[in-house]
């Protein structure tokens, strides 16, 4: 089961229930990724307010009781999803109803007990398409709510390739807390890059890559694009003065010069699912964006076939650069032509 089927099938379930009540109040959308929910509210007149991770200023939601009803969709996280419960609980006012969704084999049946401490007895809602509708409501003995971002950014001591550091991260960030095996191997191959050169971090997270060119190359200009707005609020406190894009592929860098050098650990998971999506946009991009015998370094999985999908996106045959476990590391140095 796809992301997309999985979000298209805990949606509609919620908009389904939608049309047998409507919320008397304001409401907040949590985390979709879809706009069903949203839009099913608004076209029936409700007040709508949405936050996501995904925008530039992930601004914690006023923690003020002002909503009478919050839909959550399921996140892929524990933490994350246990600083969304925190989220819903502090928008909610007593009384207001929380409407929890998600797919089956991404763990909605089994979060009653974690709701309940905050929204009292839990009942289910509707079920279909293999994903679950669950609600309860706010109680006014329940959990304090811990609000604002302040309350959730974990500061974990690290030791990198250039020094212990202490390194920020938040809830439902890649590798959170963590330095992962791939992107390790490719901080023990960076690319050189000269005085001025344009680095780009393509899926820059918390900012591990970036850190490691400005070590390695403290006179580059070194930028990250990452599409997850708190990755990026903890990687330009990691990496002081990094610029840091909030968005994802290559769309919201048509206006840039071309780069000298990228680096990349990019994604290959929607959710639960696998998809080499992430990689094909990542290299296709390439070519256009890559200055003339400029180079990009990036790490997959070694049971990815790269080479035949580098050659479709139109680049040079990638050259193997490190192998580790189940990583490796690839190049491609685009052409003069």
């Amino acid at each position: 089961m796809s992301r997309r089927s999985r979000d298209e099938a805990s949606a509609a379930l919620v908009v389904a229930a939608l049309g047998r009540g409507l919320p008397d109040g304001p409401a907040l959308v949590l985390e979709d990724p879809r706009a069903d929910v949203a839009d099913a509210l608004e076209n029936a007149g409700v007040e709508v307010h949405d936050w996501s991770r995904r925008r530039a200023d992930p601004t914690w939601p006023a923690c003020d009781g002002s909503f009478t009803w919050v839909g959550m969709r399921l996140p892929r996280a524990r933490a994350e999803f246990d600083m969304l419960l925190h989220m819903a609980a502090g928008a909610l006012a007593e009384g207001g109803e929380l409407w929890a969704y998600g797919a089956n084999d991404e763990g909605i049946r089994s979060v009653r007990r974690r709701l309940e401490p905050f929204f009292g007895p839990v009942q289910t809602l509707a079920t279909g398409g293999h994903a679950r509708l669950v609600a309860a409501r706010r109680v006014s003995r329940g959990v304090a709510a811990r609000c604002g971002l302040e309350a959730w950014v974990e500061t974990h001591h690290l030791d990198l390739p250039w020094g212990s550091v202490d390194w920020q991260s938040f809830p439902g960030t890649f590798a959170h807390g963590r330095l992962d095996e791939g992107t390790a191997l490719l901080l023990d191959h960076l690319p050189a890059a000269t005085a001025g050169a344009r680095v780009l971090d393509y899926g820059t997270g918390t900012g591990f890559l970036a850190a490691g060119m400005r070590a390695a190359a403290p006179e580059a200009a070194i930028v990250g694009l990452e599409p997850d707005g708190l990755a990026a609020l903890a990687a330009r406190t990691n990496v002081s003065g990094l610029e840091v894009v909030v968005g994802g592929g290559w769309g919201l860098l048509e206006e840039c010069d071309p780069w000298d050098v990228v680096v990349s650990n990019p994604p290959y998971h929607r959710g639960k699912a696998e998809t080499l999506q992430e990689v094909d946009g990542f290299l296709s991009g390439l070519a256009m964006h890559l200055r003339p015998k400029g180079v990009a370094r990036f790490v997959v999985q070694r049971r990815f076939p790269l080479d035949e999908r580098a050659r479709a996106a139109g680049l040079p045959a990638p050259k193997r650069i490190a192998d580790a476990g189940a990583y490796r590391v690839w190049q491609v140095r685009r052409g003069t032509r």
